[in-house]
């Protein structure tokens, strides 16, 4: 029997704040990790476990490395992006919280050396590709998104 195809999945967080009548999202800078090293990230993100929910892999991945609680309720869908990289193809789910607990710090010192707010409008120039079209995807409110095949580098 032939085997099937599968892919990996991931989960994303855009974490935001207004603060004078302005939206701020919270970053990450990665460090010394083999995929995005020295590149902006959102505030978090992780791989499904067997039996997750993506839900309850984005609360775990959220705890794990910027040490904040949030509840299920606190999360909403952004978007998916179906992307295909050298190593694997990936379903990248993206979502939004602007409520939780706990401030935000750095779980993972050997991973993450920055963790700074920014104004959502004014994003710094070394954001990773893909955490770029998943901010305009939240911005646009545009569910989903193909990145890097062959017939489309990005569509919308």
């Amino acid at each position: 029997m032939k085997k099937r195809y599968t892919l990996r999945c991931a989960v994303f967080l855009i974490l935001t704040k207004i603060e004078n009548n302005t939206e701020y999202i919270l970053l990450q800078k990665r460090y010394h990790t083999e995929v995005l090293s020295g590149k902006y990230d959102v505030s978090c993100s992780g791989h499904l476990e067997e039996n997750d929910s993506v839900k309850e892999a984005m609360i775990r991945e959220a705890k794990e490395e910027i040490n904040i609680n949030l509840k299920k309720e606190d999360l909403y869908f952004s978007s998916t992006m179906h992307a295909h990289f050298e190593d694997a193809d990936y379903i990248l789910i993206t979502f939004w919280a602007n409520t939780y607990q706990n401030t935000p710090k750095i779980m993972e010192p050997d991973k993450c050396n920055e963790l700074k707010w920014f104004k959502i409008n004014e994003l710094p120039e070394d954001l990773a590709d893909t955490r770029k079209i998943m901010i305009e995807n939240y911005k646009n409110h545009i569910p989903y998104t193909e990145y890097s095949f062959e017939s489309n580098k990005s569509t919308y």
